[in-house]
């Protein structure tokens, strides 16, 4: 049950990155699935695979049809991060943990940025920070919504 849950959940996540809602939304939309990783890393008892971020983040750039490895470095690097201080940020309330998810989501849009800026398929604009921004104003809501899901669903922490 629990590996149907995150499966759906990566699903509508990477739905949700590939919407064509205009420029409005392409501009200001959080990135999802780094959002789902990073609540499955702080909510679960075991820690996430980095094979299985490297994996996840390798399906997005496929998606989004971005510089392969992009989003998968990207991924791996914000967990690793997320790992680094695991305690202390399980340890706070959902709505405290927005300025760690801010920094998190901050390295993971950098990183991406540096990756395709190399590549030569971007340039920088600040309007990059406004995701980041978001996904962490989104972070209590987003947490309460998957916590009520899985409780629903009975899934227990893996």
């Amino acid at each position: 049950m629990i590996a149907i849950a995150l499966i759906l959940g990566f699903f509508f996540a990477l739905t949700a990155e590939i919407i064509p809602c205009g420029p409005l939304y392409a501009l200001l939309h959080p990135d999802f699935v780094a959002l789902l990783l990073l609540y499955w890393a702080i909510s679960s008892s075991s820690e996430l695979s980095f094979t299985i971020v490297w994996l996840i983040g390798l399906l997005q750039d496929m998606v989004l049809g971005g510089v392969l490895g992009t989003q998968a470095i990207a991924g791996v690097v914000m967990i690793y991060l997320l790992y680094t201080g695991i305690a202390r940020v399980r340890s706070l309330a959902s709505w405290e943990q927005l300025f760690f998810i801010f920094l998190l989501l901050l390295t993971h849009r950098l990183l991406v940025w540096l990756w395709q800026a190399w590549a030569g398929t971007v340039t920088w604009h600040f309007s990059l920070l406004l995701g980041p921004v978001i996904g962490a104003l989104l972070w209590p809501l987003f947490t309460l919504t998957l916590d009520s899901l899985r409780h629903a669903l009975r899934l227990k922490h893996i």
